[in-house]
This record gives structure tokens, C-alpha cells and sequence, in this order.
């Protein structure tokens, strides 16, 4: 049996649910149509540092199916226009679990000047995160949390996540159940109200893309100007996606080993790939922490040099993992992840793919396919994956990173053709999330949002 580290498949994957009872967002239209405590917002300076904010709040109902039951308060936040507003971008960075308002702070000079003087740049923290009704429970403690081997150890780990899973759950009360991204689309549809807005204009990345391509699905006739940004798969069963992931990690990992010459830091430098996974896989085997701190480093190659470090403690063998409880398991990500994503795999299944994973990906494989918790999952599923086809009357610029560290570059491809209505932009880099990083993507996403002009069919971005 090998100790189970943390994989936060923070981008929209992790593992998860019980037996399937979603059904298409497209098919659950009719039943919540209805305005819900429309209003404006009562919007308030919260200056935090240099980055001259306002916020406010949205009121939404605990369950949408169930209006007149309990509700919850949604923190919004918004920078204003600096010059002629011509409306709203409402943008979401991702997660699922990181609070759109603080991303606000941190990301306010990335956005394009164009962008900024024309419209309020929105965003808000999602159901259950940061300063809206937030969630959460102890990390299950490491002793009962491994990477199974065996299906008796898979057994074993499935009925100790599932009995954290179920305690957390009884903890949080109806929450629990509705933080899925149908519910947050349709939280985001009473923001769009809210703002005065009659479409929505929408930047969304990693994550933040699946909560555009449901709101494409569930309100075609209310998208305005949206963009999706490294973008999540909707097609897959958790197997699939998250052996998306995997790839998408084990990818990274050769780019930075092809770049290992370049950094004096480097402790790699005249390996070949062949050679360090030779030497890592044992090691990750024997302790998994090694593998998940490489995978949270495993962004872009500005984290690079973290990797160089830990890696030169763990191959003079001076790496010491953290003690204590494992504070993994941060129950939003997989909460969410395991109610759109679902899992019907028994545990030898799993035990079966996770093999063929660490076939396919010898360093990361195992680590991300025998971790997966949703079968076991207490919330029963809310999401059906399929190709969403969704008719918008306009198009959707779809952005995708050729080496893209989280979502594989083919799910925005993919994710274009589908909607019929995407046109994709590509970047060749090796990151995740291509706007605010190079002029070339900065300048095209400004321009369709402002005057609604497409990049060129086919344009490629490079750095």
C-alpha cells in the first residue's frame, strides 16, 4: 500500500458520485425560469491595497428547485469602468474553491487596458467559498488516506473517504449537495439580473470554463460576449477526465525536464527523461508527497525553480514530508467536481485503470487514478456529461495553451467544434491560461469583448 498525498485536480477534476441521477442542463430549463429576488446590487467601497474595489452582495436560494426554501448570501465584487462603460464582464478564475473577489485584487493589472476602461470587470465567490456560505472539513487524517494498490486497499480507502465524506456532509447541512455548477450557473444567471445586465458578457479559465460552457448550455439566448480560457472537458465520465489531468501533468513534467540545461538550479541537468523517471517512480511509490509537491508546482515554467529545489532534497535524500493530519481533501473541490463529474466504477475498476494509468503516465498516473473519491460519494451526481452543442446567437472565443499544465490543449479544440458556434485561438507556450500573459491573446480577447471582433480562423499565439 502506498500513502495517499493530496492531488487537487484544481481545474475541474478530481474524482466522483454516487450512482448518476443528472439529467442534461438543457432538460432542466423549464423548471427554473422564474426570477428570484431580482434587484440591484447595494455596491459599497472595500479598497484593498492599491486596487480601488467595490462589493456587494447577491441573495440566492440554497436549492433552485426549491425557491422558497433557505438562501444563502454570494459575495460580488466589481472594478469600475475607467472610462466610457459600455457594460459588465463577469470573469470566474477557476478552482473549483477560489473566491472570485480576491482574484479580483491579484489580477487587476493584468487586464487589458481596453477592457478596463470599457466595462466593469465583475466577479464573485462562488457558493460554498471564500465569504459566500463557505464549506469545509477536516482533511482526512493521513493514516486512513493511501494510494491503493490492491483492490482490497482501494476497499479500504473508499469506505474511509466515504465515511469523511458523509460526516462533512451531515456537518454542512442541504449546502453540501448544491454546490455543483448547475446551481452555480444558475447563481451566476441572478448576478447577471442583478448587474442590469440583458446578456451575459463572460471571461472564464481552468474550471471557470465549465461554469461558461453550462450557462452556453442552460441559457443560450442570454450569452453575450464570452470567453473560455484553458478549457475544461463536459464530455467525460471521471474516468476519462481524470486521466485528462494525468496527461496534462505528465506533459508538463517533460517540458521541464526538456528545459532542465537552462536553470544553474536544476538538479536534472544531462538526464534524459527515461533516466529521471527511472530514478522518480520508486520514490513516489515509497512516498507519494514527492509526487504531489511536483504536481502542485507543475503550472508554469515560472514554478519551475520550486521544482528544482524540492527535487534536489529528495534526490540527496534529505526530502522530509510534512507531519500531522492530511490536509487534503479540501472537500469544496471535490464536492463539486464529484457532483458534475460522475463514477459509477466499482473498486476493482478503478484499481484496473489506475494501472493502465501508471502504464501511460509512469510518474503521475497512479497518483491521480487511484485517488479518485466519487464513487463512494454521499451527494448523488446533478450533471449528465455530453456535448454541449449549445445554440448561442454568437460566437465564443475559445483559447487553449498547445502545452497547457492542467486541461490538455485537445479539450479546447474539442470544446470549439462542439459548440458550433466556438472559434478557437490558440497559444503555443507550455502554462495554463493564456489572457494576461502575452500581448498577442491580452489584445485579441480585449477586442472581441469591446467591438466584438474574432481573431482570424486558424491564429496562433506563440510565448
Amino acid at each position: 500500500m502506498i500513502r495517499r498525498t493530496t492531488v487537487l485536480i484544481v481545474v475541474g477534476v478530481t474524482a466522483i458520485a454516487a450512482a448518476a441521477t443528472g439529467v442534461a442542463l438543457a432538460e432542466t430549463n423549464a423548471a427554473n425560469t422564474a426570477e428570484h429576488g431580482a434587484g440591484a446590487i447595494a455596491w459599497q467601497p472595500c479598497p484593498t491595497g492599491d486596487v480601488a474595489l467595490e462589493c456587494g452582495r447577491v441573495t440566492v436560494p440554497v436549492h433552485w428547485r426549491k425557491p422558497d426554501g433557505g438562501t444563502i448570501s454570494l459575495k460580488v465584487a466589481r472594478l469600475p469602468a475607467t472610462g466610457r462603460r459600455l457594460g459588465s464582464v463577469v470573469v470566474n478564475p477557476g478552482g473549483p474553491g477560489i473566491p472570485g473577489t480576491r482574484f479580483l485584487v491579484g489580477y487587476a493589472t493584468r487586464f487589458g487596458t481596453a477592457l478596463r476602461s470599457s466595462f466593469d470587470i465583475v466577479s464573485w465567490d462562488p457558493r460554498g467559498v471564500g465569504e459566500s456560505a463557505p464549506i469545509g472539513c477536516p482533511g482526512i487524517p493521513r493514516d486512513s488516506g493511501d494510494v491503493p494498490a490492491s483492490v482490497t486497499e482501494r476497499e479500504r480507502f473508499e469506505q474511509a473517504t466515504a465515511t469523511w465524506a458523509t460526516a462533512c456532509r451531515d456537518a454542512v447541512g442541504p449546502l453540501f449537495d448544491t454546490v455543483d455548477t448547475v446551481s452555480t450557473v444558475r447563481d451566476l444567471d441572478q448576478l447577471r439580473r442583478q448587474l442590469g445586465e440583458r446578456k451575459l458578457n463572460y471571461y472564464g479559465v481552468s474550471y471557470g470554463t465549465r461554469i461558461g460552457q453550462f450557462y452556453a448550455d442552460l441559457f443560450p439566448d442570454r450569452v453575450g460576449r464570452m470567453t473560455i480560457d484553458s478549457v475544461v472537458d463536459t464530455t467525460s465520465q471521471n474516468a476519462e477526465f481524470v486521466d485528462g489531468a494525468a496527461r496534462a501533468k505528465e506533459e508538463a513534467f517533460a517540458d521541464y525536464v526538456a528545459t532542465c540545461a537552462d536553470r544553474a538550479g536544476c538538479p536534472l541537468t544531462g538526464m534524459t527523461l527515461p533516466d529521471v523517471r527511472s530514478r522518480l517512480v520508486p520514490l513516489i511509490a515509497e512516498e507519494p508527497a514527492v509526487g504531489g509537491e511536483i504536481v502542485g508546482d507543475l503550472t508554469s515554467p515560472a514554478s519551475w525553480p520550486k521544482i528544482d529545489e524540492h527535487l534536489t532534497k529528495v534526490l540527496a535524500g534529505t526530502y522530509q514530508p510534512e507531519e500531522g493530519p492530511d490536509v487534503s481533501g479540501d472537500v469544496l473541490n471535490d464536492d463539486v467536481n464529484c457532483l458534475d463529474v460522475p463514477d459509477h466504477r466499482s473498486a476493482r475498476q478503478v484499481v484496473d485503470d489506475s494501472a493502465l494509468a501508471a502504464d501511460r503516465y509512469p510518474l503521475f498516473g497512479r497518483l491521480f487514478a487511484a485517488t479518485t473519491v466519487c464513487n463512494r460519494w454521499p451527494a448523488p451526481a446533478t450533471y449528465r456529461p455530453h456535448r454541449i452543442t449549445a445554440p448561442v446567437p454568437v460566437l465564443v472565443l475559445v483559447v487553449g495553451t498547445t502545452h497547457d499544465t492542467a486541461t490538455p490543449y485537445d479539450w479546447a479544440v474539442r470544446a470549439a467544434e462542439n459548440l458550433g458556434t466556438g472559434r478557437l485561438l490558440t497559444r503555443r507556450a507550455t502554462d495554463h491560461g493564456a489572457y494576461g500573459k502575452t500581448d498577442c491573446v491580452t489584445t485579441a480577447v480585449d477586442r472581441f469583448f469591446v467591438d466584438g471582433a474574432l481573431p482570424p480562423v486558424g491564429q496562433v499565439c506563440v510565448g
